[in-house]
C-alpha cells in the first residue's frame, strides 16, 4: 500500500547515475539522495518507475513539464539498472528537461519504503516532505490535476503537462 497524503515521507535514498566513471559510455551508481530531504525546502514530486512498463513510457512526458514549474523539484526513481535508466532517461530527455534521475537499487528499498506496488507511481511531497497526493498508473486526468496542486505547493500558475495530441488518456500501472 502507497504511503498516503498527510504522512512524512519515509526517510530513505535512491542513488545518483554516476556518469564520471570508468567508463564513460556506461554510468555507474553514485551517491545516496535522501528522497524526503528534496522536499525540505520546496515541493517535489517522485516519479517511481520501470523501464519496460508501457504505462511509465506513456508517463514520462509530463515529467519536463512538470520540471519546468518554478520552485518544483521533479525527481524520477528507477527500478532498473544503470544502463536501462539511462536509456529511458535519454530516450524521454529527462535530464535534459530538468528532471532529476536516481536509480533505487535491488531490493528496491525507496520503492519498498514508499509503498510502490506499481509503476509508474507518482507522489507529491509538500515542502517540509509531507505527502500531498499518490497517483498510480497513467491518466491524462490525475497528471494534469497533480500537475495544478504541485504547481499550487510552488505558487506557481498550474500548466497543462498532458494534451490528447501526447498519446494515450489512460493506461494502468
Amino acid at each position: 500500500m502507497p504511503v498516503a497524503p498527510g504522512q512524512l515521507a519515509p526517510a530513505v535514498a535512491a542513488v545518483t547515475l554516476d556518469r564520471e566513471a570508468e567508463a564513460p559510455e556506461l554510468a555507474a551508481l553514485g551517491a545516496p539522495v535522501d528522497l524526503a530531504a528534496l522536499a525540505a525546502n520546496r515541493p517535489a514530486l517522485l516519479f517511481f518507475y520501470k523501464g519496460d512498463c508501457g504505462a511509465c513510457d506513456a508517463a514520462a512526458h509530463v515529467l519536463p513539464r512538470l520540471a519546468a514549474v518554478p520552485g518544483l523539484a521533479v525527481v524520477a526513481v528507477s527500478q532498473d539498472g544503470t544502463e536501462a535508466t539511462d536509456g529511458f532517461s535519454n530516450a524521454h530527455r529527462l535530464a535534459a528537461g530538468g528532471v532529476r534521475v536516481l536509480v533505487d537499487p535491488e531490493p528496491w528499498p525507496a520503492s519498498d519504503a514508499f509503498g510502490v506496488a506499481a509503476t509508474p507511481t507518482f507522489v507529491l511531497l509538500a515542502r517540509g516532505g509531507r505527502v500531498e497526493a499518490v497517483v498510480e498508473g497513467w491518466s491524462r486526468d490525475a497528471a494534469n490535476g497533480l500537475a495544478a496542486r504541485a504547481a499550487a505547493l510552488a505558487g506557481a500558475p498550474a500548466p497543462v503537462v498532458s494534451t490528447p495530441h501526447d498519446g494515450p488518456s489512460f493506461r494502468p500501472g
